[in-house]
């Protein structure tokens, strides 16, 4: 049986929605709208529109379109920031800095730039949901497949934690072994209390986790959550639809050929933002076709990040 191909958005259709930076602003416009205008100042929600400006009734301060966003004090056009996110969405493997500059037509550093604030606004929005959570008609909801999972490092160091970056993964096993939501999370170790803070932020507070038996997996119990605890020895299970951690396994496979394949290797001080991008990714493959209006939703609901924010501050992995 042949698998339907996701439809996305091509590029010649992109162009006809988003080519001019008229199309694009009145995109940011509607997607703020729809969410909600609110003044900054005095929080009063009956603002106006006013070419690229906004404007409050009640106080009268006006503000940029981009304001109080990830594209705060940009410089750049609204057209290069479109074809960025459509150049980071339409396909699985993203791309590189390198290639988007070429892309764009703009400098390396530029293109850096601007794809780190992209991540950073996919990792905010991806912040909101959690894995496990109960079906719409209230009953149970998917099981949950988590494992340990070491990044980067030198391949000469073998599986273990030297030189490597830790990270707890995991994924919505749906009906039939398919894979759902996935969640992923950069961890300074696999201790009881960054399992703790992992589920404060991935998991749903009622789910049922499946891991293998790593002691500390064992936190993954506490509160209302059930923990399924299955080991598996020193080999992992073999890939096939209904195999134990198929499906957090496979997610596992895409991240590390998404790697791979587009940015060779990553800075581990960056990597929460790289997991979050793939993780928003990974969540809306089945909606290829609303990829830019999604990103433009996270886009337009995230908090600033500048430059200097970028170089300096250090990320602080779950402990």
């Amino acid at each position: 049986m042949v698998r339907a191909l996701m439809k996305g958005l091509t590029d010649a259709e992109f162009e006809r929605r988003y080519g001019t930076e008229e199309q694009c602003l009145a995109a940011l416009i509607a997607t703020q709208q729809e969410a909600g205008l609110q003044c900054p100042a005095c929080g009063n929600n009956r603002c106006y529109v006013n070419g690229r400006r906004i404007g409050c009734t009640r106080c009268n301060r006006r503000w940029s379109v981009t304001s109080n966003t990830v594209m705060a004090s940009t410089k750049l056009p609204l057209t290069i920031w479109f074809r960025a996110m459509h150049a980071m969405t339409s396909t699985k493997q993203s791309i590189s800095a390198m290639e988007l500059g070429r892309r764009l037509g703009v400098s390396y550093g530029t293109a850096w730039y601007l794809a780190t604030r992209l991540r950073h606004a996919m990792t905010e929005r991806e912040s909101r949901y959690r894995l496990g959570g109960p079906n719409d008609d209230g009953g149970a909801g998917p099981v949950v497949e988590a494992d340990d999972v070491y990044l980067g490092g030198e391949r000469n160091k073998g599986s273990g934690p030297v030189g490597k970056t830790s990270v707890i993964a995991a994924a919505e096993r749906l009906d039939g072994g398919r894979m759902g939501y996935v969640a992923m999370k950069v961890v300074q170790s696999f201790s009881a209390s960054a399992v703790r803070a992992f589920c404060a932020t991935c998991i749903a507070p009622t789910a049922l986790v499946q891991s293998d038996g790593l002691r500390a997996f064992n936190t993954f119990g506490e509160a209302d959550r059930t923990h399924i605890r299955t080991v598996t020895g020193s080999k992992r299970p073999p890939r096939q639809r209904g195999a134990a951690f198929f499906v957090v396994n496979t997610a596992i496979a895409n991240l590390s050929t998404a790697i791979k394949a587009t940015h060779k290797a990553i800075s581990a001080k960056h990597t929460d933002n790289y997991l979050g991008a793939f993780s928003w990714t990974t969540n809306r493959r089945r909606n290829m076709i609303g990829m830019v209006p999604a990103l433009c939703r996270a886009v337009t609901s995230a908090t600033r990040l500048t430059r200097v924010a970028v170089y300096a501050a250090e990320h602080v992995p779950l402990r």
